[in-house]
Parts: structure tokens; C-alpha cells; sequence
């Protein structure tokens, strides 16, 4: 992550589910940082300020692809 602020929204089955959950609540791929631990659990936050949606409505957005 560079030097913006990020908030984290949570975690995903994988990045591609990741990566459908970005492109459907219209958030750029360039703010958004996917990681996947050794786990498999793959972990994602966004750019603060990049969306709309507060931190709240981030969290709660992640109606599917979550665990």
C-alpha cells in the first residue's frame, strides 16, 4: 500500500470474488488492495475517500463472496 489511507472491508473465498465485489459497488481497481495469505483467505481494502460509502455501508456491502 502506498501512502493513501485504506480501509479494510473484509474477506473474500478468492481474489476473482474479490475482484467481482469491487466491480459491482463500481470502485476502481486501482483502489483497491487484495491480499491472500498463506491461508488462502484472501483479505481486501479500499482507498479511503474512493467511494461514496462510508465505512459502514463498505462493510455491509459485502452481501456475497464473504465467508
Amino acid at each position: 500500500m502506498s501512502g493513501f489511507q485504506y480501509d479494510e472491508v473484509g474477506e473474500f473465498s478468492d481474489a476473482g470474488a474479490a475482484e467481482d465485489w469491487a466491480r459491482e459497488n463500481g470502485i476502481d481497481p486501482a483502489d483497491v488492495d487484495i491480499k491472500t495469505g498463506f491461508t488462502g483467505k484472501t483479505r481486501v481494502w479500499v482507498r479511503r475517500g474512493s467511494t461514496r460509502m462510508s465505512e459502514v455501508e463498505l462493510r455491509n456491502s459485502r452481501g456475497r463472496g464473504f465467508f
